[in-house]
């Protein structure tokens, strides 16, 4: 099994498609799966087209990403293409895209049965998904998929994203592109896999109940509009019309999503708008009665967060592993706060991976597996997977 990155700065799409494609094939010809992350880069289908030509029997899935992507090459912001390609023997990998007007969870669950269809391993459970669906119903995917299988299969990914935060994420598989969908890899990996899933914030002393809500946004929270609350909060003053992405980055609302040894460990929601009746929307869904606690984070925590092991992989019982290679997912969010100090995350990242290759694009919603095995979308977060042998 091998795992190579490749990329392209130039500006035309055939030119950049070439000398990726070109860096790739110097060290691998025919890849197993071919993912593919792009910035700047308009055409999907054109991405599509091209690298369907130079590799037709390829199992490929693609998205959009915010304003760069990082790979074990360093940090390239704005315009770019990024690939990430595996080949492994005695592996299966399938790709698949659902871009109907079901729901979000029925696309999901049809993906997947696609994607694994793609490899011919039908009946074995996968030893993880790779999810990229357009914004908006991310939960309700991840339930679909835990649902087909009736077991937590690890869930790594991110929701699409596009330059200007305008709602132009793109997404393809080798078969077609779509604008709004849900697209899934799944792996079957002849070597052994781990995961991380982290937020990097720490939860205050404040909190309050969600106690009216609409879609993504909280109406009240402890029966009060929840735009005051949020004011009191953080000590700053909000305005309808006036995104608030920058100013809540460090400052989100985080539910707990599960314990270890009696320490609550937290799913992150960040706060997006005011609207003018008072609420304040979000990239998550939630859930009405559910607790919210503000937490809080520095350019520094989410800088250095990109240095965290992949599940501890560092300590007793796994100093003598081969790394292989990895994926990572680092929301957008975070990246536009600290994006003067990318090239420190990349440094952090790449340790982190021990040198491997990897590829992390920067998405609008982050899913990954807790510690505890639960698959969560949250926002704000950072998602990981090491691919290695011992």
């Amino acid at each position: 099994m091998e795992i190579v990155t490749s990329y392209s700065t130039l500006d035309v799409t055939e030119s950049a498609i070439g000398e990726a494609v070109e860096k790739l094939k110097a060290r691998l010809v025919r890849p197993s799966l071919l993912l593919v992350y792009f910035s700047g880069h308009d055409d999907a289908a054109r991405i599509r087209q091209l690298l369907t030509d130079h590799f037709p029997d390829t199992q490929i899935l693609g998205c959009s990403s915010c304003q760069g992507i990082l790979t074990d090459q360093g940090y390239f912001p704005d315009q770019v293409i990024g690939l990430w390609a595996v080949f492994d023997f005695n592996g299966a990998y399938g790709s698949a895209l659902v871009s109907t007007h079901q729901q979000s969870g029925q696309m999901a669950r049809q993906a997947v049965l696609k994607a694994i269809q793609n490899t011919g391993r039908s009946g074995e459970l996968p030893s993880m998904i790779l999810l990229h669906a357009s914004p908006g119903a991310e939960e309700e995917a991840i339930e679909a998929i835990s649902q087909e299988f009736g077991t937590p299969v690890p869930i790594i990914g991110g929701s699409a994203a596009d330059t200007h935060v305008s709602g132009q994420w793109q997404l393809f598989t080798q078969d077609h592109t779509a604008t709004e969908g849900v697209a899934v890899s799944v792996f079957y990996p002849s070597c052994e896999v781990s995961f991380s899933f982290q937020s990097g914030y720490a939860k205050t002393e404040l909190s309050a109940v969600a106690t009216k809500i609409e879609g993504r946004e909280i109406l009240e929270l402890d029966h009060r509009p929840a735009k005051e609350v949020y004011e009191e909060w953080i000590a700053q003053p909000l305005r309808f019309g006036e995104s608030i992405m920058s100013l809540s980055a460090l400052h989100p609302l985080g539910r707990v999503a599960g314990n270890l040894h009696g320490l609550p460990y937290f799913k992150l929601a960040h706060p997006n708008s005011v609207t003018e009746r008072g609420g304040i929307t979000l990239f998550a869904s939630i859930k009405e009665g559910e607790r919210f606690y503000l937490m809080t984070g520095t350019e520094d925590n989410l800088i250095n967060r990109a240095g965290r092991n992949v599940d501890g992989l560092l300590s007793e019982g796994h100093d003598e592993i081969e790394t292989i290679g990895g994926i990572s997912i680092y929301c957008a969010g975070c990246m536009l706060q600290v994006k003067p100090r990318m090239a420190q995350v990349a440094d952090k990242m790449r340790q982190a991976m021990r040198e491997a290759p990897y590829i992390c694009p920067f998405t609008f919603g982050e899913q990954g597996q807790f510690i505890g095995g639960e698959n969560e979308h949250g926002n704000l977060m950072i998602s990981k997977v090491l691919f290695y042998r011992e």
